[in-house]
């Protein structure tokens, strides 16, 4: 039974490494963002009168002050940002990825923050403390 359970298992890990490493992209922090404008577009209207289009990227639907920084990781090589959208979606971006509907890009990633450069202004967006579980709270 043992042996079935392990026989079992490895094959398990063996078909997710397969499907996985299929599907991955020469750089697995590559820019998901593309400036294809062929799409049609679908659109959903808000209370505010904004319109969202939902064939962007969720990283530049919404402005970038929307999203939420849930957490900074600093090494010598890479920077990197763990961001949550509007809709709930978890990315990791890097300096340079693009973010927010304003044509805002990635410029600093700091040790509590990050800096989103927008039309020469600059968005700071602040490392979450809490949970993002109790929005309401």
């Amino acid at each position: 039974m043992r042996s079935k359970f392990s026989v079992v298992l490895t094959g398990m890990f063996f078909s997710a490494f397969i499907v996985g490493s299929s599907s991955a992209a020469e750089n697995a922090f590559g820019s998901l963002i593309s400036d294809n404008t062929n799409n049609s577009s679908v659109s959903i209207p808000l209370e505010q009168g904004q319109v969202i289009d939902m064939a962007l990227h969720p990283l530049i639907r919404n402005a970038a002050a929307t999203n939420t920084l849930m957490a900074v990781m600093i090494s010598p090589e890479l920077k990197l940002a763990l961001i949550r959208t509007q809709s709930g979606d978890n990315y990791f971006v890097r300096i340079g990825d693009k973010l927010g509907n304003a044509k805002g890009t990635i410029t600093a990633i700091k040790v509590n923050a990050i800096e989103v450069t927008e039309e020469g202004e600059i968005v700071s967006l602040d490392v979450r403390n809490r949970s993002a579980s109790n929005e309401s709270i």
